[in-house]
C-alpha cells in the first residue's frame, strides 16, 4: 500500500505535525494506529514516566530493611530492594488478576502495577554487576557509584549516561570506552581529559571543544591532529608545558578561572550545526555511526528509527526514551535487548510484549508488571496461546470503544502511552522539566502530578569550604570523614575515598558543590534535543541545515562545508 505524507493536530498542544509515508509504514509494521499527539507531547508524556537521578528514602516491603529509591513512600509503589526483588522469595504471579472489562484499561492498568513489587532502583547488582548498589537504570558493570544511565562501566562516580567507560567522575554522554576522565560531556574514546565536549579520541588535554585526535592541547577548538596546542596555536613541548603549569589547574581557584575564560575562547569560535560523526542520512545531534534515523539525540548505532533519544543500537524503533539493542521497539522508555516492545517501561529481554512494567525475559504478555520468564499472560495470569490472543484482542477493542478521558478531555485509546496525570512521579521528579520546564501552576493547569518536598539533608556539615585546601595537593585523606555542605544549594554530601583517590590521581581540586548542582550545570551545556531550521553565517554562503542551536543563541553557526573549510 502506498501512503502519501498527512498533517494532523495534536490533540494537547493544537500543533500541526506530519506523519509521512514512512511512518504510517511502520505504524502498519507493528499493527498500531497512528498517534494523537505530536512528537514533542508524546515525548513530554513519556517522560513524565521516568525518574533518572532524584532519589528518595523508603523501605524495602519485603525484608523492611531502609533503602534508596526513585519512588517516593508517597508514590503508593510496592517498593523492593534490588537483592529481594531479584530473588526467588516472591512471584509477580502472586497478583495474578483478571482483566475486567466493565473498567477503563489505563486506570486498571495503573492500580495494577502499585500492587506488584516494584525495583527500588533499576539496576542488577549482585546479579550482572559487583558493588554497583547506589545506581539505576544500569547493568553489567563493576565497583560504580551515583551513575544513571549506562552499562559495561567500571569504576563510574556521579555519572550521567556511560557506554563502556572506565575510571570517569562527574561526567555526561560518554561513548566508547573512555578512561580516566574528569567532566567531560559528549566524548568518544578519550583518555586522561578535562573539561572536554564534543571531542574523539583526544589525550591528556584539559578545556577543549570539537577536537579530534589532540593530545596535550589546552583550550582549544575545532583542531584534528594536534599536540602541544594552546588557544588553537602551536607551541613547542617545553612553552606548552609552562603554559599549563602557569593555571595551576590543581587548583579550585585555578580550575574556576581558566572554566570562565574558555566559555569565552569558545564563544568566539565557530560551531558546526551538529555533532555527528559517522552518519548518513541522519538528523538530530549528538549521533554515532548511524544511518536513516530522523530526529535522534544521543544515540548511537540507529537504524531506520525516528524519535529516538540517550540509546544504544535502536533500529527500526520510534518514540523511545533511552534503550539499548533493540528492533521495532515503540512509544517506550528503556526497553533494552528487546523485540517489538511498546509501551513498556524498565522491561529488558523481552519479545512481543505491549504495557509491560518492570517485565524482563518473557515474550508475548500484555499488561503485566513483574514478570520474569513469562510467556502468553495478561494482568500477570498465564493462557493459553489461544486464549491470549483473544483475550488481547478484546481489551484492544475495548480499549478503543471505552477510551481513557484525562483531566483535560484528552482521550487515550489503545495505540497511546499511559497518561501522564496517572503518574507515579512527581513531573519535578522526573527528567521532563529537563527538555519542558513548567512552573507549578503550568504543572497543575496541564494535568501533570506535582512533586513534594524531594528529599534533601542540609545543616549536617562538620568542615567548611574555607578551610578546605585550594590545592589537591594539600588536602589531607582526613576530608573522606568529613561532611561538606553545596555552595549552592546548601545540600549535605560526603567525598567516597575512590572519589578522593581520583582526584588526587588527576590533579583535580575537592568539588564545592554536590553532585545534583554539577549535574545540572553539565546538563546546561548541552543543545537542546530539538532542530530549527537556519542558514549558514558564513558571508557568502547560502546554505541551509537543521541544527540544534535555536536563532537567538549566541553562537555563530556555520554549515558542515563550511565549517570543514575552516577547521581542516
Amino acid at each position: 500500500m502506498e501512503y502519501t505524507s498527512e498533517n494532523k493536530t495534536c490533540q494537547n498542544c493544537k500543533a500541526s505535525f506530519a506523519i509521512e509515508p514512512d511512518d504510517f509504514s511502520f505504524y502498519e509494521k507493528i499493527g498500531v494506529p497512528a498517534p494523537t499527539f505530536c512528537p514533542a507531547c508524546r515525548k513530554q508524556r513519556r517522560l513524565a514516566w521516568r525518574n533518572d537521578f532524584v532519589l528518595h528514602n523508603n523501605i524495602c516491603k519485603l525484608c523492611n530493611k531502609k533503602i534508596v529509591s526513585v519512588f517516593s513512600e508517597e508514590s503508593g509503589m510496592n517498593t523492593y530492594c534490588v537483592k529481594c526483588w531479584w530473588s526467588d522469595a516472591w512471584t509477580a504471579e502472586d497478583y495474578a488478576q483478571d482483566y475486567d472489562f466493565s473498567r477503563n484499561f489505563f486506570e486498571q492498568y495503573v492500580e495494577f502495577i502499585k500492587k506488584v513489587p516494584v525495583l527500588a532502583v533499576v539496576n542488577d547488582n549482585g546479579i550482572g554487576s559487583v558493588n554497583c548498589e547506589y545506581t539505576h537504570d544500569f547493568s553489567f558493570s563493576k565497583d560504580c557509584y551515583m551513575t544513571f544511565v549506562s552499562w559495561k562501566g567500571e569504576h563510574l562516580m556521579y555519572v550521567y549516561y556511560d557506554l563502556g567507560g572506565k575510571y570517569i567522575v562527574d561526567s555526561l554522554d560518554m561513548l566508547n570506552g573512555g578512561e580516566f576522565l574528569y567532566e567531560n560531556v559528549f566524548t568518544d574514546s578519550c583518555y586522561k581529559c578535562c573539561y572536554a565536549q564534543n571531542s574523539v579520541q583526544c589525550s591528556e588535554s584539559n578545556f577543549i571543544y570539537d577536537c579530534k585526535n589532540c593530545i596535550e592541547c589546552l583550550m582549544c577548538t575545532g583542531l584534528r591532529n594536534k599536540r602541544y596546542c594552546y588557544k588553537n596555536v602551536q607551541y613547542t613541548k617545553e612553552e606548552y608545558e609552562r603554559i599549563v603549569q602557569e593555571y595551576k589547574l590543581d587548583t579550585y581557584t585555578g580550575v574556576l578561572k581558566a572554566k570562565e575564560e574558555f566559555a569565552q575562547f569558545v564563544l568566539s569560535q565557530i560551531r558546526k550545526p551538529y555533532n555527528t560523526i559517522h552518519c548518513s542520512n541522519c538528523t538530530g545531534d549528538l549521533l554515532l555511526n548511524g544511518k536513516n534515523s530522523k530526529y535522534c539525540f544521543n544515540v548511537q548505532r540507529p537504524e531506520d528509527s525516528k524519535w529516538i533519544e540517550n540509546s544504544d543500537s535502536p533500529t527500526e524503533c520510534y518514540d523511545l526514551s533511552t534503550g539499548g539493542e533493540l528492533s521495532l521497539c515503540y512509544e517506550g522508555i528503556t526497553p533494552d535487548h528487546s523485540h517489538k516492545n511498546f509501551f513498556g517501561i524498565f522491561s529488558w529481554k523481552n519479545q512481543e510484549v505491549e504495557f509491560a512494567h518492570h517485565c524482563h525475559s518473557s515474550k508475548y504478555v500484555f499488561a503485566c508488571a513483574g514478570i520474569r520468564n513469562g510467556e502468553y499472560m495478561v494482568f500477570n495470569k498465564r493462557y493459553s496461546r489461544e486464549e491470549y490472543y483473544a483475550l488481547v484482542d478484546k481489551i484492544k477493542a475495548q480499549m478503543k470503544e471505552i477510551p481513557y478521558v484525562d483531566s483535560r478531555g484528552l482521550v487515550y485509546a489503545y495505540g497511546e502511552f499511559l497518561p501522564a496525570e496517572l503518574s507515579y512521579f512527581g513531573y519535578d521528579e522526573t527528567i521532563a522539566p529537563l527538555h519542558f520546564p513548567l512552573t507549578k501552576e503550568e504543572q497543575v493547569e496541564r494535568g501533570y502530578v506535582v512533586s513534594g518536598e524531594q528529599d534533601k539533608t542540609i545543616g549536617k556539615e562538620t568542615v567548611s569550604f574555607k578551610d578546605v585546601p585550594d590545592s589537591i595537593y594539600d588536602a589531607k585523606d582526613t576530608l573522606v570523614n568529613e561532611i561538606f555542605a553545596c555552595n549552592t544549594c546548601s545540600r549535605s554530601f560526603r567525598l567516597i575515598q575512590e572519589e578522593f583517590s581520583f582526584y588526587r590521581r588527576m590533579n583535580i581540586p575537592l568539588p564545592r558543590q554536590c553532585f545534583y548542582c554539577r549535574l545540572h550545570k553539565r546538563l546546561s551545556m548541552k543543545n537542546p534535543y530539538e532542530l530549527w531550521h537556519r542558514s549558514c553565517m558564513k558571508e557568502g554562503c547560502t546554505n541551509e541545515f537543521e541544527t540544534s542551536y535555536a536563532p537567538d543563541r549566541p553562537e555563530t553557526v556555520y554549515c558542515e562545508s563550511c565549517y570543514q573549510k575552516e577547521v581542516l
